[in-house]
């Protein structure tokens, strides 16, 4: 399937080179975006996370940055004429102090929860990738909370710290997702709870398509945030990073010399060093994966820094209409049926399953726009302890329609559950 896809994107780009055109969908209703300070856009009024503007034009010294909206939408900014960024454009994910997971940029997913206070349970990074959280194994050993991944891997560290004392290991990170086109467009994944320390939200996510052309001067950040990182006398407590984010451009050119364009993963910490120079044990950081960052274009004068993973193409459909792509969707739990709009969130969940009811469990998996006897990844990242997962087939109905039923064990407590698919390159 995904061979036809790129066969028939590539037949479309035949029939607009001859112009070198793009239509970016605006209708200009947002008018020109022109701010003449710094601005925290509140993407309430924008449900869907789609402006139309005519021009977009951010000043040197100003900058642009987001509250999400109620259904936690990428930014899409579809342009009449041209985008001029000699400014800033945030999206990052939160840092923070507390216990509390960081919150997510527009799309990206919050932090997993600390295990102190008034969050009692550790918890996983929301989003694809969300770090799993971390647990003490005894007074002397610890497990720190996972990194985020996205478009690359969060670091993973050894055991550390002095053997005589106390040991650090760490929680595996998130699962690499999404795809080089950036088509859906979806944000980073938050980083894992543990102690008292929570996670670092995900990277946020922005489409700036364009029917002129795009020059920036300045910078674009969609980057995770840190995880918390607490100190009683020589124990750690840490969240993990959470993955950056996503940022895709879309016009005929691209240019702009100086920028800094972002998707970097936050930091973490794990375990300790030994500072042979001051001589003592201090905390030792990594970082959760970097998002992506994707130019679709005709012609790239751009010689500004982007992070890794940065991908260059001319892929021009701007925003997939509905039913173009493939969905996966989790059905039902052990007979329950789930909500067509899941929360994922603990405190609420979408399933309560009988404490009487015996493993293996039955996951239903729809599928839409998915070849049959497709391999369908079901995956549990429960509250505390490693993530599990099983797989099967959608064997039952049509390439538009079809389902899955895979049994897996799953862990008691609370957790997340998700579905993922692989098709041929």
């Amino acid at each position: 399937m995904k061979q036809k896809l790129l066969q028939a994107m590539f037949a479309a780009l035949l029939c607009v080179n001859a112009n070198a055109q793009i239509n970016s969908g605006s209708n200009g209703s947002d008018g020109a975006f022109n701010p003449a300070s710094s601005i925290v856009i509140n993407m309430a009024d924008h449900p869907n996370g789609i402006y139309q503007y005519s021009s977009v034009t951010i000043s040197n010294g100003v900058t642009v940055s987001f509250t999400p909206n109620a259904n936690n939408t990428p930014v899409f900014w579809l342009v009449q004429s041209n985008v001029v960024i000699n400014g800033k454009v945030d999206l990052s994910g939160q840092s923070l102090n507390n216990a509390q997971g960081g919150l997510g940029g527009p799309g990206g997913g919050a932090g997993g929860n600390g295990g102190s206070g008034s969050y009692p349970i550790a918890s996983s990074g929301l989003g694809a990738g969300g770090g799993s959280p971390g647990y003490n194994i005894n007074p002397s050993n610890y497990v720190c909370a996972g990194q985020a991944s996205f478009g690359t891997m969060g670091n993973q560290s050894g055991p550390s710290g002095p053997t005589n004392q106390f040991q650090y290991f760490q929680a595996a990170p998130g699962s690499v997702y999404g795809n080089n086109f950036l088509i859906p467009l979806l944000g980073g994944s938050g980083g894992g709870g543990y102690s008292s320390s929570g996670g670092g939200g995900g990277g946020g996510a922005i489409l700036i398509a364009a029917n002129g052309s795009i020059n920036i001067t300045g910078v674009i950040s969609a980057n995770g945030g840190n995880g918390y990182i607490s100190s009683y006398g020589n124990t750690y407590g840490n969240g993990g990073g959470g993955s950056g984010g996503a940022i895709r451009l879309v016009a005929p050119i691209i240019s702009g010399s100086g920028a800094q364009i972002y998707a970097n993963g936050g930091a973490g910490f794990c375990g300790v060093g030994y500072n042979s120079y001051y001589q003592y044990w201090q905390a030792n950081y990594n970082s959760a994966g970097n998002g992506r960052i994707r130019f679709d274009t005709y012609q790239n004068n751009f010689s500004g820094y982007t992070s890794d993973a940065f991908t260059q193409g001319s892929q021009f459909i701007i925003i997939p209409s509905a039913g173009q792509l493939p969905q996966l969707t989790v059905t039902s739990v052990g007979g329950v049926v789930i909500s067509a709009s899941p929360t994922g969130v603990l405190s609420t969940p979408d399933a309560v399953l009988s404490a009487q009811q015996n493993n293996p469990i039955p996951v239903v998996v729809s599928c839409a726009n998915l070849p049959l006897n497709t391999q369908i990844t079901v995956s549990v990242r429960p509250a505390n302890g490693a993530a599990v997962s099983a797989t099967g087939y959608n064997n039952t109905g049509t390439l538009s329609s079809s389902t899955a039923t895979i049994s897996i064990t799953i862990p008691r407590g609370g957790g997340q559950i998700y579905a993922t698919a692989a098709t041929s390159n």
